[in-house]
């Protein structure tokens, strides 16, 4: 692999990317009702543009501390100039409001929500106990609510979620708000000696939580499977709490990576309960990124 082209997937944490996908898929079946339509493909996108920037954006804000703590990485390496990743970034920033905007007003609405969400997060509240990392999750959240703005008659989007039509999309936007905003707050902690045992438990609790709450909203044929996948996800997500639990020496960037990863796990649940086509597979693709995602990450950090 050619070094310059390494250097990006690491800038973009290509381990990372994988997850990013199934919020807008599972924000637009759920908002669907298990429909279909290429549209999705645009939320998709956006969201990979404004993920991906994101990340370029953090690392140009991170550059000083990089230096310090991290002087390995991309930028303090000198492997890729400042000028280039925040070209790079403006690019995909606007490619992904672009992208957006051809969804309509309430798509573009979110995604300039989304494109300020991360500005808050990268040069405002990143260093800012609990509100930072709500505000991490808040990205992801807008992400999935990107995905149903996408969906057919999106002017109705608000209407449906007031009216309690959509509460598994707004719970489904709950759960990764707070299993993301858990993960970040964790992750706080990975360049410290000793990490807060409620914060090596907390996005276990999250996941527990949000699942609990989903699966309330399920009926019918779809309802085992979902909390099959879940239950994995749930078992995996608690496994890594008792890593870091039972050994204090344990490195947190590796767990960090690996619950990150188990995202994909709750977006193929939230696809197989719409139990239709599409989302059958939309979730096959899903738990399908999973060993791709964590094969990937034996190269690319995640963290």
């Amino acid at each position: 692999m050619p070094p310059a082209f390494r250097t990006w997937l690491q800038l973009v944490r290509a381990p990372n990317l994988f997850t990013v996908p199934g919020d807008p898929f599972v924000g637009y079946l759920l908002a669907a009702y298990g429909a279909f339509g290429p549209q999705v493909f645009l939320a998709v996108g956006a969201s990979l543009c404004f993920y991906a920037a994101g990340l370029l954006d953090n690392d140009l804000a991170d550059l000083a501390e990089d230096r310090r703590e991290r002087p390995q990485r991309p930028l303090p390496s000198g492997a890729a100039s400042p000028r280039a990743v925040a070209t790079v970034a403006a690019v995909l920033v606007c490619v992904g409001l672009l992208l957006a905007a051809k969804l309509g007003a309430p798509a573009l609405t979110i995604a300039l929500a989304i494109v300020a969400a991360v500005g808050l997060y990268n040069h405002v509240t990143k260093h800012l106990p609990v509100i930072g990392a709500l505000n991490m999750g808040v990205c992801r959240g807008l992400s999935v609510l990107l995905g149903a703005a996408a969906a057919p008659y999106p002017e109705l989007l608000w209407r449906l979620l007031a009216a309690g039509q959509l509460d598994p999309l707004l719970i489904a936007c709950g759960l990764v708000t707070f299993y993301i905003a858990a993960i970040t707050h964790l992750a706080r902690f990975e360049t410290k000696a000793q990490s807060p045992p409620l914060a090596k438990w907390l996005p276990a609790l999250a996941l527990l939580g949000g699942s609990a709450l989903f699966l309330q909203q399920i009926h019918g044929d779809t309802f085992w499977s979902t909390m099959a996948i879940l239950g994995v996800a749930v078992f995996n997500a608690a496994a890594a709490a008792l890593t870091l639990a039972s050994d204090s020496s344990a490195p947190v960037p590796p767990v960090i990576g690996q619950l990150i990863r188990l995202l994909l796990l709750a977006q193929t649940a939230f696809c197989a309960a719409v139990g239709s086509g599409p989302g059958s597979l939309a979730a096959a693709l899903l738990i399908l990124a999973w060993p791709i995602s964590r094969a990937v990450s034996r190269r690319f950090y995640a963290s």
